[in-house]
């Protein structure tokens, strides 16, 4: 209660792990809606596979919706890792089953919720074996990898075994839930999952090359290529299943001058089209999908750097002005959340860095500027992960918006380095093409706070240099 005097007074407050719980109860209660705000954002910023579950009860407790919300996301996106946690075996049977019947649930096979199922029951079978069928239940048979169900099947089969788990297999093979059995019942599609989109390649080669990592397996896979020569500068964006590259500068046979351009990728049939030209050509650009729009930001153009910003709806592919940016830049890079793009620093008019993070409202189409980089760059990787703002560029920082809180992200592998792309999959940032004054290192960097995790996974990035964008698509197996 004395911090939330001294907040009366000074308008600041101390919060840290010790004193936490308690002030945003406190707080609750008593209607500091700003305090309570600020222990919600440091709760977050603590989340980690081993406690989001309890943080996600506790937040239920005391209807938290944004934390609840951002806990449960740590535990959708790393099952695999929460299911091996001391939370998970005293998991309520009723949020289980919400994990479980979840499309968001993130795992390399279905093969791991059907282990998670097994996992929980295993923790105490006389109190759980009779939940064992409803559990598993939840579970998607048709994607189940042949090996496994192999196993389970021999498993059932084998006489003499008498122990929990061979009682439960076989329990199974005599009474399979519903939703093994009727057709109907079972989800024709599995679970949705990101994947990461890369375009890169020198632009006076013939093509440009894309390629598509595939988080499940790990695996990289090449993609129809861009076949346009000397093209660069420009900006690639995703809006559902397609890939939009907007924009840049293109030499002819003579000079070079910013184009209108919009080349469209369909990521379900691997084929390039070409899309309705801009109302301005322009390069060095932001574009970032919002809903079902692509929004294009300022940029340059032979008169110099704009402020003009367009949007095309996917479903009529028809652009519109929209309000422009409240400080022209080119250089800078935006990520949308929710209804609202950012477009974070960047290059002004007088060729100075711009440390604005500028904030448009897409609903209202208003723009306004929300806070100051602390380390502003021009050419910085931005990403959101679970509703907050990652900027990587010479070293690497948190914003929360709602706080206007940037807290340094204290990781050696990001410390005094720039990348070419970035992207959020599944819950975790990856970061490609590590720069070295004129040239770079093909390398991928998985950076997952959830786990404790920031290195070089791939020394070997298939994607030539340089990359030109690096965006996520959605997707679902069938």
């Amino acid at each position: 209660f004395q911090a939330l005097l001294e907040f009366t007074r000074t308008a600041q407050v101390q919060i840290g792990q010790e004193n936490v719980t308690s002030l945003l109860e406190t707080a609750d209660y008593f209607q500091f809606d700003r305090v309570k705000l600020l222990c919600e954002k440091f709760l977050e910023r603590e989340l980690h596979v081993s406690n989001c579950l309890g943080l996600m009860i506790y937040s239920q407790r005391f209807a938290f919706a944004e934390l609840h919300a951002s806990a449960r996301t740590v535990a959708l996106t790393h099952w695999g890792d929460v299911m091996c946690q001391e939370e998970f075996k005293v998991l309520p049977k009723e949020m289980l089953v919400q994990f479980l019947r979840s499309d968001e649930l993130f795992v390399a096979r279905e093969d791991v919720v059907f282990d998670s199922v097994m996992r929980w029951i295993m923790e105490d079978p006389a109190g759980r074996e009779e939940d064992f069928l409803d559990l598993v239940g939840e579970v998607r048979v048709t994607f189940l990898s042949l090996s496994f169900l192999d196993i389970l099947v021999k498993r059932s089969k084998r006489l003499g075994d008498t122990d929990t788990f061979s009682r439960l297999i076989k329990k199974l093979n005599s009474c399979p839930p519903p939703s093994w059995q009727i057709t109907e019942l079972c989800p024709c599609a599995g679970r949705s999952y990101d994947t990461l989109y890369v375009l890169g390649g020198k632009h006076d080669k013939e093509q440009q090359e894309l390629f598509v990592f595939q988080p499940k397996t790990g695996a990289w896979q090449a993609c129809a290529p861009l076949q346009r020569r000397n093209l660069t500068q420009y900006a690639v964006a995703a809006v559902g299943s397609f890939l939009f590259v907007t924009g840049g500068y293109f030499r002819d046979e003579f000079v070079w001058y910013s184009v209108d351009w919009v080349l469209i990728y369909n990521c379900l049939d691997n084929s390039w089209l070409e899309g309705p030209a801009m109302k301005n050509s322009r390069n060095s650009h932001c574009a970032v999908g919002a809903g079902l729009y692509l929004y294009v930001l300022g940029g340059s153009t032979e008169e110099g750097i704009i402020p003009a910003v367009e949007r095309m709806a996917l479903v009529d592919s028809e652009w519109e002005s929209m309000s422009p940016m409240a400080q022209p830049v080119e250089r800078g890079d935006a990520v949308s959340m929710g209804t609202r793009i950012y477009v974070v620093c960047g290059l002004d008019e007088n060729g100075h860095v711009y440390d604005g993070v500028q904030r448009l409202n897409t609903e209202t189409d208003s723009w306004d500027v929300v806070s100051f980089s602390p380390l502003p760059r021009y050419d910085l990787c931005i990403t959101a992960l679970n509703g907050a703002l990652y900027t990587i560029g010479g070293g690497a920082f948190r914003f929360d918006v709602e706080t206007d809180e940037w807290t340094q992200v204290d990781e050696e592998c990001l410390t005094q380095k720039f990348f070419m792309g970035c992207g959020t999959v599944n819950g975790r940032i990856y970061l490609l093409g590590q720069r070295k004054g004129n040239s770079a290192l093909p390398v991928v960097v998985l950076f997952d706070p959830y786990i404790d995790t920031c290195q070089v996974i791939d020394n070997k990035l298939p994607c030539p240099l340089p990359i030109h964008g690096c965006v996520s698509v959605r997707r679902f197996d069938t």
